[in-house]
Formats: structure tokens, sequence, C-alpha cells
């Protein structure tokens, strides 16, 4: 299989679509690339320069300049030259020091994920901007880019062939639901799979589903169907018919004003690696989890637990800190079940 430099597939015009951006169109790579570099030109345009048609592309299928082997960035979608005949291949100093300052604004507004050719510690190439990550740290960024938590325009990128990047909007009790919706059920899948509830059906979620649906022998494809929701309602049906009584907390196994949490270097965190506080983690695991929450009682307060303690201390009213001590644990026992 043919790679690029930064390592993505290259030379498959089946991954390639055509996406606007302001005055004009380009080819790039589908899905959460397509979100990255279109965000990228669009800032550009409304904080460095205008861009200038024509001037501007996307993918090609070629090797990088002077270099007869290793095929550019292009050939795999996941660069852009802009304006390129204002920044020509190997000239220094094209921008200002205010469009340097804009652009290496936007560049750190997209958490390490691009690479400027303004940048490059060989020949310059002021005109080029390409990913400089793997998947997993692009899919991050484009779910901020879409969920409108990044500075700029939000949304996804808009296809003009081969499918795109942005939100469709889902509603009802059981829809078929995938990556790139948004809305009410997806709220209700995210809490049942244990991620963050925002709405946004994105990477990590299709990740928990996944995960979800191994855990119950379903088909492994990330996309929420009939068999899918079925287990979900499932549990929340288990969960309804969970009594609501009150019922004494255990007593508190640390001394006053110790807390479980995650590891830490304070010696009032109890995290599990000392075999001792062991027990402790795991009664309060075993009653979040027969409170209906998705965690594992192996002791250990990790990450997970951490996220499901945040969760419930919400729900409860209570300072969302991830820690464990004698309030939080009392209201794991003592309050109702909803």
């Amino acid at each position: 299989m043919a790679t690029s430099q930064n390592g993505y597939r290259a030379n498959d015009r089946s991954l390639i679509a055509s996406y606007e951006i302001p005055g004009g169109k380009v080819a790039v790579r589908k899905g959460d690339v397509a979100t990255v570099l279109v965000y990228f030109a669009k800032r550009f345009h409304s904080e460095v320069e205008p861009l200038k048609w024509p001037g501007n592309w996307g993918y090609a299928e070629r090797t990088i300049r002077g270099n007869s082997t290793t095929l550019s960035n292009h050939a795999s979608g996941t660069a852009l030259d802009l304006n390129a005949p204002q920044h020509p291949l190997g000239k220094v100093g094209t921008f200002s020091s205010k469009q340097v300052a804009a652009i290496n604004r936007i560049l750190a507004d997209c958490d390490g994920v691009l690479r400027h050719g303004k940048n490059y510690s060989g020949r310059k190439d002021e005109m080029h901007v390409e990913i400089n990550k793997g998947t997993a740290a692009v899919a991050a960024l484009a779910d901020k880019i879409r969920a409108g938590k990044k500075p700029g325009p939000k949304g996804g990128a808009t296809s003009s062939g081969g499918g795109g990047s942005s939100w469709t909007s889902v509603s009802g009790k059981t829809p078929t639901v995938r990556q790139g919706n948004k809305g009410e059920p997806v709220k209700r899948i995210q809490k049942a799979v244990g991620v963050k509830v925002d709405g946004y059906f994105g990477a990590s979620t299709k990740a928990a589903v996944m995960d979800f649906q191994r855990k119950y022998k379903l088909g492994v494809d990330g996309i929420v169907g009939k068999a899918t929701w079925a287990k979900i309602n499932a549990g929340k049906k288990a969960k309804a018919k969970k009594p609501r009584k009150s019922q004494k907390a255990p007593k508190f196994p640390l001394k006053k004003g110790h807390w479980y949490g995650v590891e830490s270097r304070n010696a009032k965190n109890h995290s599990g690696v000392v075999a001792k506080d062991r027990a402790g983690i795991k009664q309060l695991q075993a009653q979040l989890k027969k409170r209906g929450w998705k965690l594992s009682v192996d002791g250990r307060f990790g990450a997970k637990t951490k996220r499901v303690v945040i969760a419930f201390q919400k729900e409860k009213g209570l300072k969302p800190d991830g820690l464990v001590g004698l309030a939080t644990w009392k209201k794991i026992w003592e309050s109702p079940v909803t």
C-alpha cells in the first residue's frame, strides 16, 4: 500500500472528495481530515489574507518536489497549498510579521495536528499546510471544530462529491445513529456507553459504542440500530426497577480528610496502588455499578472510575471533582437512584 510522507494511504481517489473553501473548491481526504483542512483554509482567508484563485489546491498524485521516491502528503489528500503564486516554494519571508502571528495562532488552536511549510527545518514552503498527526488526534480536533469548540468557523466541511463530514441531526426514540450525527438520541447513547454526554456522535462515542456491542455480542460496527437500542433500553428498564429507597452507607474506610481518587502524590489520596485501599474502592465501584453505572470492580481508582464519579456527583449536586470523600461516599449509598 502506497503511503505519503505522514503515513496516510496515498494515490487512492476513493478517499478523496471536493470541498468548498472561500472562492472555490479543493480536493482533500474525506471526513475528519477535510474538516481540519477546510477549517484552516477558512481561518487563513479571514485572518491571514484572502484566498485568490487560481492558486489553491489539495490532492495530487505526486512525490515531494525534488524527491523521486517519497510521496507528497498531497498524494494522500492531507495537505493544502494556499495562494501558491504569492508564496512560492523555497522563498522565505512572503508573509508579514502580523500574518505570521495569525498563522501561528491558528496552528496553536489546531492542537499540533497541522504543520505549516514556513516552519520546515530545510527548504521552506510558505504556501503549504499539512496533517502532522495520526487519525486519533485528527478526529479529536475535528470533533471540537464541528461542535463549535474552536475559534472561528464551526461545523463540518461541505462536500460537493464523495461524502462530507458535517453533523446531521437525528431525533426520535430509536433512530439509526452513526458517527457524524447529533441530537438528543446521541445523548442517551453516550450516557449508556459511559462517555461525555454532549450530543455529538464523534470518534470517541463510536469507539465506546463498539465496546458496548462487543460486550453484548452484537454486530460490532459502531452504528446504533435496533439491536443496540434494545440493549440500551433494556438497561434503562433494569435501572428503573431498582428500589429507590435510601439505605445507610457503610462506614467510610479512610481517615477524616482523606479520599479515594486517581493516583497522585498527595498523602491523603488513595488510588488502590496500596493493597489495603482496594477493598474500599471495590465497595464504591460495586455500589455504583449496582446503581446502573458501567465500570469494572477491580479495586483500582483509574480514569474510568473518575469519569463515573464525576457524572454521579453532577447528578447529585456535589462538587464534580472526581474524588470520593465522606460526602460522596454517603451519597453513593443513601441517595435515591435516578
